[in-house]
């Protein structure tokens, strides 16, 4: 599904819903991306979903393969050079570890919470040396050890902004621009998904099904 396909069916959605609905190019544009990030901090698992004495998300990262497919096209790999302390900034995309390895064999370098770090640190069972670990800091990754050189990480980032570009013709109607425009990287299961909260910010709130509905009577109409 194409960021046109979208477009049309917001449009669509808020002409039936709302009255003299219209959602702006601009607009559609602002609104889709706050749904885009709202629905990637939802399936890895927002804090507002925890529950008092059950500390797991209703939905989170990892915790089934529906949830790590449909996060499949946001998830990377990239190569950290680690500098002599320790140090590496965090990828300018990023959102989430998924996994870190060591660069030669992969072997699993753990997370650690910073009051957790001098028993690691000092553990004669289980060192560093052999069983390298890292800590999130406000600005990047701390390995330890610190000359443990560079790592390889999987992780969660942010997606490309999604874009209906376009024109002004001479009637000063938005003419879609598809060589300008970009297109969402999710599955069509989650931009439906994704097009229900952004409805829902525009103030048209409704169930997934309805919207797969307009969805299908858009296409049976040739938009």
């Amino acid at each position: 599904m194409d960021i046109n396909e979208i477009y049309n069916i917001v449009l669509y959605s808020t002409a039936k819903n709302l009255s003299q609905g219209y959602v702006s190019p601009d607009d559609f544009n602002l609104t889709m991306n706050q749904a885009q990030k709202s629905y990637v901090s939802y399936l890895l698992g927002s804090f507002q979903q925890y529950t008092p004495g059950r500390a797991v998300a209703r939905v989170e990262f990892g915790q089934n393969t529906i949830v790590r497919t449909r996060l499949a096209p946001i998830i990377y790999w990239d190569t950290l050079t680690v500098d002599a302390f320790g140090f590496c900034p965090y990828p300018a995309d990023y959102l989430q570890v998924d996994a870190m390895f060591t660069e030669e064999g992969y072997e699993r370098i753990r997370c650690v919470q910073q009051d957790s770090l001098y028993s690691y640190y000092k553990s004669q069972i289980d060192p560093i040396e052999t069983n390298p670990i890292y800590i999130l800091e406000d600005t990047g990754f701390h390995f330890f050890p610190e000359d443990i050189g560079n790592a390889e990480i999987s992780y969660v980032g942010n997606p490309t902004d999604m874009e209906w570009a376009y024109t002004i013709n001479g009637n000063g109607i938005p003419v879609y621009d598809s060589g300008a425009s970009v297109d969402p990287v999710w599955d069509d299961a989650s931009i439906l998904e994704i097009i229900v909260r952004a409805l829902a910010i525009i103030g048209v709130n409704l169930q997934l099904n309805v919207v797969e509905q307009y969805s299908m009577a858009i296409k049976n109409q040739g938009q």
